[in-house]
């Protein structure tokens, strides 16, 4: 009796152990990202669609507002109705909590089953998250630096081969110059400035709400399970995750199954399991047969160009098409691919001696989930040349070895460091040195989120992207306007107009249907309100043209477009002049009316 009150105690100690760590981590992805860019980029676009989808009321004739919900249904559904109720701003601080909670349980559970402690943890998420301030210290120390790579990196991997070439005759164990190694690698590789997250293809973890965040909230839950051998739980994750993001879920799902599938023997005991696997992925899946079939079976309308070319080369590049990549781009991969197998390297060579632990299967376990993950990424590339209509590359094949490759690289290389200190000693001090190195990122993010807090203050501010003109410009749209108003805005800028002056538009570049006919039509209309561009597959000449064509459209093409499409107002800037009734004017912005 006395024995099972003292288990009952030590899983009470335990659980709130997990919940401390996991307010941690809340907390880190918080002070950087809570009050950062609300209702900006991605969140502009989704959380007005969440609202329109349970209150259809509001901004009834907006044309993408009223297209299908595909595969957002099930995020619009549960969420629309908070945004309506809460406002965008409060919705979006609240469902950032949500995703970050998920995202904080699921690296937390995967740390627990790696056997990481709390500080190596946040030491990983530092080296996933704020690559560049270990770059930027190198770089600041007063040694030179020549493009992405600076002399201390340089001088770091000299250092390690050294050693390894003279670590018998010195004394010095593998263990050491490979650890150097690493460090040398993470300075010399560059996720690029605009995303750090994500490998090459600008995936992210934790930027803003909308449904791929929670998906991936519940794919690290889902990886947590998978090496603690919950397989069934698993699944169930899985399946919801591609209910909130089809690609996202199925990507990983498919992975998971090829890691069952590596080691058959051990993790799959028999068919039955692989059959319960299946059916508990279908049920928590459920919402996304429905769009799935949709974009395999829908016919394609009859267009100039298709519309997988068109969302591919036109609208989503950076995300989709290696070509418009950075051109070193394959330093970060080669980069991450060395650390992940150094860290894997360092942790064999520590491994326990008489039997291995379940921290080492898990280990092992994350390292070939990872590799596996890349297998869509591998494909993606070697296709990429010869898919001149996108029709493969529309579906992603780089999102989910984007962020899994970086992210696990960090949370392994976090691993082999821990495991690396022989002695008690070397454990302290290398906790001191992690310790040290937490308090220096982490304590100006204090700094930063209260600055993101004193600019929600004044909401919507240039977080929004809205400067004070704008903002009164929008004011006045949605105060002197008629409700049914529809506004011709312009195509590449403005992201925000919509929900900022709550009247219809015509159409967005940033906001993008998620069907075949959808996509066609938001084609044309840019087509329309650019003044008949020619499309081509560089990102900056689309949308420079896109930008250029709307601001040097003539008197007649503005009139033509209002006629065409019965809207009552036109939007632009002040040295746009344009031969038509001005409605309103402030000193950056005019809106000219309808004539007649």
């Amino acid at each position: 009796m006395q024995q099972q009150s003292s288990q009952n105690h030590w899983n009470r100690t335990n659980l709130v152990w997990i919940g401390l760590e996991i307010l941690a981590v809340l907390a880190f992805l918080s002070f950087h990202f809570l009050l950062k860019y609300n209702i900006n980029w991605n969140e502009a676009d989704v959380l007005p669609l969440a609202r329109h989808y349970t209150d259809p009321t509001w901004i009834p004739g907006d044309w993408y507002l009223n297209q299908p919900p595909g595969y957002r249904e099930l995020f619009q559904t549960l969420f629309g109705r908070l945004i309506g109720s809460w406002g965008f701003l409060t919705g979006s601080i609240a469902g950032r909590l949500i995703s970050y909670t998920l995202l904080a349980s699921g690296l937390v559970l995967i740390a627990r089953q790696l056997g990481l402690n709390l500080l190596f943890l946040l030491l990983a998420l530092t080296l996933f998250f704020y690559p560049h301030y270990y770059r930027g210290f190198a770089a600041g120390i007063g040694l030179r630096q020549v493009g992405n790579i600076n002399f201390i990196a340089l001088l770091i991997l000299m250092l390690a081969i050294g050693l390894m070439l003279a670590g018998k005759k010195l004394g010095v164990s593998l263990t050491f110059p490979l650890l150097l190694l690493a460090v040398s690698l993470f300075l010399i590789a560059d996720n690029g400035a605009w995303m750090p997250e994500g490998l090459a293809a600008g995936e992210w973890l934790a930027r803003s709400f909308e449904a791929k965040a929670l998906a991936y909230g519940l794919v690290l839950l889902a990886i947590g399970l998978m090496l603690r051998g919950r397989y069934r739980l698993m699944a169930l994750m899985l399946g919801l995750a591609t209910s909130f993001h089809v690609l996202v879920g199925g990507y990983t799902f498919l992975t998971v199954l090829g890691w069952l599938v590596l080691r058959r023997k051990t993790r799959l005991t028999n068919l039955r399991e692989l059959g319960l696997i299946f059916l508990l992925y279908l049920a928590g899946s459920a919402f996304a047969i429905k769009p799935v079939l949709e974009q395999l079976f829908a016919p394609a309308p009859a267009a100039t160009l298709k519309s997988s070319y068109i969302y591919v080369f036109l609208a989503v590049p950076a995300h989709v098409s290696p070509l418009s990549w950075p051109s070193n781009w394959w330093v970060s991969l080669i980069a991450y691919l060395l650390i992940l197998t150094i860290s894997v390297g360092v942790i064999w060579l520590n491994r326990p001696k008489w039997e291995l632990s379940e921290k080492y299967a898990a280990r092992t376990g994350l390292f070939e989930f990872t590799l596996i993950s890349m297998i869509p990424f591998m494909l993606g590339l070697a296709v990429a040349p010869f898919d001149s209509q996108g029709r493969f590359l529309q579906y992603y094949p780089f999102r989910l070895g984007d962020i899994m490759l970086p992210l696990n690289t960090c949370l392994l290389f976090a691993c082999a460091l821990q495991v690396s200190a022989p002695s008690k000693k070397a454990r302290w001090a290398l906790a001191v040195c992690c310790s040290l190195l937490l308090t220096w990122i982490v304590i100006p993010q204090f700094d930063s989120f209260q600055a993101d807090m004193k600019s929600l203050s004044l909401f919507p501010s240039e977080q929004q992207g809205v400067d004070p003109e704008w903002k009164d410009f929008c004011n006045w749209v949605r105060s002197h306007t008629p409700k049914d108003a529809l506004v011709v805005s312009p195509v590449q800028d403005f992201l925000n107009f919509t929900w900022l002056s709550e009247r219809p538009t015509i159409a967005k570049k940033f906001l993008l249907p998620q069907n075949k006919a959808g996509i066609i039509d938001w084609y044309e209309r840019l087509r329309d309100l650019s003044g008949e561009f020619r499309g081509v597959n560089v990102l900056r000449s689309f949308d420079k043209q896109l930008s250029d064509g709307y601001n040097r459209l003539t008197t007649a093409q503005a009139a033509a477009i209002m006629n065409k499409y019965q809207a009552d107002y036109f939007v632009t800037g002040v040295q746009h002049r344009l031969d038509l009734p001005v409605a309103y004017r402030n000193q950056s912005y005019v809106l000219y009316k309808k004539p007649g």
